[in-house]
């Protein structure tokens, strides 16, 4: 990339480098978009949140969330502000490496320090690693009567989903 700044000017926005840097993630080609992600930051082009968000759901891809929480810490070095989007790729990363767990207790942590409101895909990240960490349905519903509010429009989705695990699990 230094011989395309020299040769013909200067770098392409920071636009043009996240649609190559999904398209290459979309491809499954984890590694390379970390490794143009890299170069990006040591070249000087100014990320934004969706290529952090990027870099971030590569490292969780490739089972490496510890270095998606080192991306994360760079998105507050640089001022970017981290979305409930950002924390959902770090809850599914920590769910991948059946770190159940550290994911409850991250989203317990999000939800009481108000750091992002929950949405539909977060709670069902939440339910999907909590259904593969226990015994099903019950110890779901031991875990998860705190963080569902059956009031919320919102949540149809993921009260439906625990419905639909309860019956299965129910059936001889």
């Amino acid at each position: 990339m230094k011989c395309y700044r020299d040769a013909l000017g200067p770098l392409p926005s920071v636009v043009k480098f996240n649609k190559l840097l999904t398209v290459v993630t979309k491809m499954k080609h984890f590694t390379c978009s970390l490794d143009l992600f890299k170069q990006m930051c040591s070249l000087g082009v100014p990320v934004s949140k969706y290529s952090m968000n990027i870099a971030i759901k590569c490292c969780c891809q490739l089972y490496r969330t510890n270095d998606g929480f080192a991306v994360l810490g760079c998105c507050f070095r640089r001022a970017i502000a981290p979305d409930v989007f950002t924390f959902s790729i770090i809850l599914n990363g920590l769910v991948l490496e059946d770190k159940i767990l550290e994911a409850e207790k991250l989203f317990k942590k999000l939800i009481k320090q108000k750091l992002c409101e929950p949405n539909v895909v977060m709670y069902s990240i939440m339910i999907k690693g909590l259904c593969k960490f226990g015994n099903g349905w019950k110890r779901l519903l031991g875990r998860c009567y705190d963080l569902i509010v059956v009031n919320r429009s919102d949540r149809s989705c993921e009260i439906a989903t625990l419905q639909n695990t309860s019956s299965r699990e129910e059936k001889p």
